[in-house]
């Protein structure tokens, strides 16, 4: 694919050229690897960009924050001050829907409260989606007076999280479709093929195998209450949406964490990712209680959120980091081994760094594992379903004729 792009470069240059790409995620990491922060980015095939487009991506509103974090860091980081630049990237999204976030975040700014706050206000906003970790990480950066690298850091942040959705994403795609093919095999199978079967052999049933009872029972259920079944499969699906809105996606992924296959990874990730912003926020020479606190704040998890809490109070009294995430049982050993080392030569912030790298691979390793498990479990259950169903059709019509093997 090829896209045409409008950035800016490490002297506040404003640059319009074309590249080659994949994807629109793709393209952004191609031209922050060369320093540049893009602006714009749409599909060359097209005149100009369409008003979805001038979010940042077409029909997603997180790359469209992305690119607005980006300009906001790359204006910050040529002079220009916080309201200035705020007005700027206003006046460039007047017919967008980023117009209305961002003009309540610029009047939460001019009304004097802090940048973090205004964003945490527009934070569940769906156009302009802000995750709870970038709001902490913009506060670090306000603690520091360096908010344009903080805001660099929550972009490259938010990047990478892009990343890893599209990664999972393109990897789930053949097991869905496989799943959903088998089980419309399925269906077809119990809905017309069994029935038929089932009317061949009426008045015989007494005398079948129980697994052709089994399969002809079945078929016939389905194929006389198929409306039924449909409307029960719609009930489900909207009390499905119903407790998740209630619940609310906090409840729902501490749940999952607990899981034995997914929670494992669900809590790699979010390893990964709380050290990373700790690191991050060390590095800044945030005080550790202040960063200890954003992280535990950003976390998604409760419990690891509660952990991190409980750490806080520990080093609050005057424990060691390393030993509070031993007492919490927070960090693999491996782990702690760097974290001890970064106590000792004075370097914490480059030894997290190396944890959250560590941590990271380790996440993309159960990450290909769990995918890899996915397809020849639905093989095994689909294609374990359909061999049952054969067998019952076969041991009738063995009976019914009488052979005998």
């Amino acid at each position: 694919m090829h896209f045409e792009y409008t950035a800016l470069d490490a002297s506040g240059r404003q640059l319009k050229d074309k590249l080659s790409a994949n994807s629109e995620a793709e393209a952004i990491q191609l031209l922050t690897a060369k320093g540049l922060t893009p602006v714009r980015l749409h599909e060359a095939h097209s005149e100009r960009p369409s008003r979805r487009s001038s979010r940042g991506r077409t029909g997603n509103p997180r790359v469209a924050t992305v690119l607005l974090i980006r300009e906001l860091a790359s204006l910050l980081n040529a002079g220009v001050t916080l309201e200035e630049a705020l007005r700027t990237l206003l006046d460039g999204r007047n017919e967008s829907s980023l117009a209305e976030p961002l003009a309540a975040v610029l009047t939460a700014v001019l009304s004097g409260e802090r940048f973090s706050a205004a964003l945490r206000q527009q934070a569940d906003s769906k156009t302009m989606p802000i995750p709870a970790y970038v709001i902490a990480l913009v506060s670090a950066g306000e603690s520091t007076g360096d908010l344009a690298a903080a805001l660099g850091r929550a972009a490259d942040q938010l990047e990478f999280d892009e990343q890893v959705r599209a990664e999972t994403s393109e990897a789930l795609v053949y097991p869905v479709i496989l799943i959903m093919a088998g089980a419309a095999a399925v269906l077809f199978v119990f809905s017309f093929v069994v029935p038929r079967f089932s009317t061949l052999l009426a008045g015989k049933k007494a005398d079948l195998p129980w697994l052709s009872s089994a399969v002809m029972s079945t078929g016939e259920f389905v194929n006389q209450h198929n409306i039924a079944l449909l409307v029960a499969a719609a009930v489900l699906a909207l009390a499905f949406a119903m407790l998740r809105r209630v619940l609310g996606p906090e409840r729902i992924r501490s749940a999952l964490s607990k899981t034995p296959v997914l929670g494992q990874w669900m809590q790699q990730q979010e390893l990964s990712r709380w050290t990373g912003m700790l690191a991050l926020m060390l590095q800044s020479r945030v005080p550790i209680l202040t960063a200890l606190d954003l992280t535990a704040n950003a976390v998604g998890l409760p419990e690891i959120s509660a952990k991190l809490q409980r750490c806080l109070g520990d080093v609050g009294r005057g424990e060691t980091l390393s030993r509070a995430f031993t007492e919490h049982d927070l960090l693999p050993h491996s782990a702690l081994s760097m974290v001890r080392v970064g106590e000792r030569t004075g370097q914490l912030g480059e030894m997290m760094s190396h944890v959250a790298t560590y941590t990271l691979e380790q996440n993309r390793r159960q990450r290909r594992r769990l995918v890899a498990l996915i397809e020849p479990a639905a093989i095994l259950l689909l294609g374990g379903i359909i061999a049952l169903v054969i067998v019952g059709v076969v041991l009738a019509l063995t009976s019914l004729s009488e052979v005998k093997f």
